[in-house]
């Protein structure tokens, strides 16, 4: 070999090295891993360039053991070069096929020449593997095994006319190339599993993504932040409260990666909870940034801070009232017909786990159809961005696409898509809500004295509202809830009580409130005893009961579940 041959077969060699570096593990995507692996060898190597990987790794699990080679579990992930018809091509299953030097390979761990591929494999495997296998008849195949941390994850292998005579460092270019293939491959492989673990925890944390109450139609789309990019901390909700009001939450938690998808499981649970005491929004938000500030208490010295944002709002569909407080997070937006997209003016509150600064609320009429569109820090802030160039994309978007007979699933679904395609490096979280309103001629409300005469006069009047509802097969049920309820006012309340019932569509809620602050509870009553069972008949005979409290005294309801047939004839 001349000098200006060697000097050449340096320059390849360094380029080579120089490229793979730049180019392989540059992501953490398995399928462009390994894609850049066969994209770096050909033509430099050879004409045509595959990666096999064991569908084991391809799942994110460990690599699999090298002695003897396994067979049969092997999935082409990258093709580069000339493939012809009938080889197998990338997404395919190769075959189990014993290859002496290609297992050998294998098994030591060494890069393997195979001179005669199709040759040895017809021979003992016939014409069509050999077909599927080998590009042609006179193709030299370079086996080089890719490992990591002493485990076989796969094969690269590279093809050769043999009519090109090998050069001397061909083989230890492969080996080089491999070694590096192997750790990049491998760390994609285990970055995989880790995102699949983090997205498979949020998912499960987080609500069913849609929603049809009497309060509203609601959507929510939940996507996790694409290669590259850990699970953020990002969730929604939709809860259901008490007299068929609904609570509404958009929210994220510090950090990304497990830990904030531990600390959004928290705060949820938390909100959760709190939620269904029936608190007042800005009361809620108090409590859970005491949580948040304990949880901050408790973690390591030098541990990433622990904190969250979010906004909770409280429809009442009854009155059409909404009720929002803030905790640092973006506002949600207002569609309401025949009107342009505007923010929701809320006054600024500190992030949950900040404290020092008290969260006040702001409250709205919400009109027939109204829209509230709630967005995620991920889905609006972008790198670069300025001031407002989130909240403005998102208002143009819906006013393009937020139009009356419009599903909220499609709206929701054409504006993430135009938005947030595909990839994006942050979590997508967007909760769109068509609020709806029960006409006062489902609902009636009645004042009593708190006497014990006025029960009698309740049942009555509840049985003939019954009747104009067409709804006496409930009857005996609500007489017994009502009669309870009323009970518990008379002997506990004040000067009088407030009884109310709320039609839905599959729901009836009987209401009784008085000017007390005592809490009913179930409690298990002796054989003996000549009372304490009234609580625990009407749990058993409605859905669920429960007391909130006001500036005025409390109130106890319960709400029945009615025939979905029925409730769809009434329209």
């Amino acid at each position: 070999m001349g000098a200006e041959d060697e000097v050449e077969r340096l320059r390849l060699r360094v380029r080579l090295m120089y490229e793979a570096a730049a180019r392989i593990g540059a992501h953490l995507d398995l399928r462009r891993t390994t894609q850049d692996i066969v994209d770096v060898v050909v033509p430099a190597l050879g004409k045509l360039a595959t990666v096999d990987l064991y569908e084991a790794v391809s799942a994110g699990e460990d690599a699999v053991g090298v002695s003897p080679p396994p067979q049969g579990m092997i999935a082409r992930f990258a093709v580069c070069g000339d493939l012809p018809e009938g080889m197998i091509t990338a997404g395919e299953r190769v075959p189990s096929l014993s290859i002496g030097p290609y297992d050998a390979a294998l098994t030591a761990g060494n890069v393997a020449v195979i001179e005669d591929a199709w040759g040895f494999i017809t021979s003992r495997h016939g014409v069509e593997p050999a077909r599927q296998m080998v590009p042609d008849r006179v193709s030299r195949g370079i086996v080089a095994p890719l490992f990591a941390r002493g485990r076989l994850l796969g094969v690269l292998i590279v093809w050769q006319d043999r009519a090109r005579a090998m050069r001397p460092d061909d083989v230890e270019i492969l080996q080089e190339i491999a070694l590096r293939g192997g750790l990049a491959v491998d760390n994609a492989r285990r970055y995989a599993r880790e995102h699949a673990t983090a997205v498979g925890l949020q998912r499960m944390l987080l609500p069913r993504g849609t929603t049809d109450t009497d309060a509203a139609e609601t959507t929510a789309i939940y996507r996790p932040a694409g290669e590259g990019a850990g699970v953020g901390g990002e969730w929604f909700d939709v809860i259901p409260l008490s007299s068929a009001r609904i609570g509404l939450v958009v929210g994220e938690a510090f950090g990304r990666g497990l830990v904030a998808t531990a600390t959004m499981g928290r705060v949820r649970a938390a909100m959760l909870t709190l939620a269904h005491l029936d608190l007042e929004p800005d009361e809620l938000l108090t409590h859970v940034d005491d949580l948040v500030r304990r949880l901050g208490v408790e973690t390591e010295p030098g541990a990433d801070p622990v904190g969250a944002r979010c906004v909770y709002a409280v429809y009442d569909p009854v009155t059409s009232r909404c009720v929002f407080a803030d905790a640092g997070h973006h506002a949600p937006l207002l569609v309401a017909p025949d009107r342009e997209p505007a923010l929701v003016e809320l006054p600024p509150g500190p992030p949950l786990g900040v404290g020092g600064t008290p969260f006040e609320t702001a409250e709205l009429e919400l009109g027939p159809s109204s829209v509230l569109v709630f967005a995620g820090s991920g889905f609006l802030d972008r790198q670069g961005d300025s001031a407002g160039a989130g909240p403005r994309r998102l208002r143009r978007s819906i006013a393009r696409r937020c139009r009356a007979g419009r599903s909220m699933a499609d709206v929701s679904r054409d504006v993430v898509k135009e938005l947030a395609p595909d990839g994006e490096s942050t979590d997508v979280v967007l909760l769109c809500a068509r609020m709806r309103s029960i006409s006062p001629a489902n609902t009636v409300r009645w004042v009593f004295p708190a006497r014990a005469e006025a029960v009698p006069e309740i049942r009555r009047l509840v049985t003939g509202q019954l009747a104009v509802w067409q709804l006496d097969e409930e009857a005996f049920a609500t007489e017994l809830v009502i009669s309870e309820l009323a009970g518990n006012a008379v002997r506990y309340g004040g000067d009088s009580m407030t009884v109310r019932l709320i039609r839905g569509k599959d729901l009836l809620v009987c209401e009784v409130g008085d000017g007390s602050s005592t809490q009913p509870r179930i409690r298990r009553a002796r054989s003996t005893d000549e009372g304490g069972r009234g609580l625990f008949l009407v749990s058993q005979v409605t859905e669920r009961w429960g007391c909130r409290f006001g500036p005025d005294g409390k109130t106890i309801w319960a709400e029945q579940q009615l025939d979905r047939r029925a409730g769809s004839a009434r329209g």
